[in-house]
């Protein structure tokens, strides 16, 4: 991998009329749960598609400086939604919080970004609770978050929930929702995946790493990034399997061995991909088990993440 540390880039940003999270599935990422797997959705578009604004883009078009920063520190306000005052009414302690945000700067060690506990508020409602997620229609959601939302571009909310009336597990909107609605940016997800939490397989917090990985997504055009040229280019991340075995991008990370499909349980020793080396189930961005992903984010994810931070998320 080449490291860049100064990117010749300017971004226009376009965006839609409007940006509503009941209803713009495709612009977010979701984890759907299950007794034994967990897996995300809806994956980010094709390339093939890249080329159309689909809530809005940042497209590079001309050369300024920029300089990444040494260190970023999110400030994460947190959002306990829950309908009774029992562990599994979705009534987390300070000291489970803690626990989750200590979490999240473990697997994010090295990468610059530190997150710092901003707030905790506990709303009781039991709707929101149960029925606060991502599925079209769905006004539960943009209810909660536009009465609740708090900061800027630059701060973390985080909603644990329950999400017990549907199959998810978690979701996170892009940066460039916040244009258009930045009372929607955030991350929901199930309360119970946090570290000790009680579901079993998913507790030790690294859905919430997972969802935070993509909330610092971003698009780019017309740009050459580790060697590889294409017409249009993400930094932040993608899951570890996008685009399969392709070799005109997939997760466009080149220190991520290629990987034709999402991976579950801890399949040691898969290699779905010929030529590319093992497949990185142990990566935050795959769809293996907690206890599988012991690896830390890679030098090239690393990169996208300061990259993302610096253009959408630094004011």
């Amino acid at each position: 991998m080449i490291a860049f540390n100064r990117i010749l880039a300017s971004v226009l940003v376009f965006a839609s009329a409007a940006v509503v999270l009941a209803t713009n599935t495709d612009n977010s990422t979701l984890l759907e749960h299950a007794p034994v797997v967990l897996t995300c959705g809806a994956d980010t578009p094709p390339l093939a598609n890249m080329s159309t604004p689909d809530g809005s883009q940042l497209l590079v078009n001309s050369a300024t400086t920029m300089d990444f920063p040494t260190s970023i520190v999110v400030k994460v306000t947190w959002n306990v939604i829950y309908k009774d005052t029992s562990y599994g009414g979705g009534h987390l302690t300070i000291d489970e919080i803690n626990s989750a945000i200590g979490a999240l700067n473990t697997h994010f060690a090295g990468t610059g970004i530190t997150f710092e506990r901003a707030g905790v508020r506990y709303y009781k409602n039991a709707e929101w609770f149960n029925k606060a997620d991502n599925n079209a229609g769905n006004a539960l959601a943009t209810e909660m978050k536009n009465l609740l939302h708090y900061g800027t571009a630059k701060d973390l909310n985080v909603y644990s929930v329950g999400f017990t009336t549907s199959t998810l597990g978690g979701f996170a909107t892009f940066p460039w929702w916040y244009t258009d609605a930045p009372k929607l940016d955030g991350v929901v997800f199930k309360w119970n995946t946090t570290p000790g939490g009680k579901l079993a397989n998913y507790n030790q917090g690294k859905i919430l790493t997972h969802e935070v990985g993509h909330w610092v997504y971003i698009y780019f055009a017309n740009i050459t990034l580790f060697e590889l040229t294409v017409d249009l280019i993400q930094a932040g991340l993608y899951h570890t399997f996008q685009g399969g075995c392709s070799e005109s991008g997939g997760d466009f990370v080149p220190d991520t061995p290629a990987e034709a499909s999402a991976a579950s349980g801890c399949p040691v020793g898969r290699d779905s991909c010929s030529g590319s080396g093992a497949d990185p189930i142990r990566n935050y961005m795959d769809y293996t088990y907690d206890t599988c992903k012991t690896s830390p984010f890679t030098p090239g994810q690393i990169e996208r993440m300061k990259f993302a931070m610096a253009i959408y998320r630094s004011s």
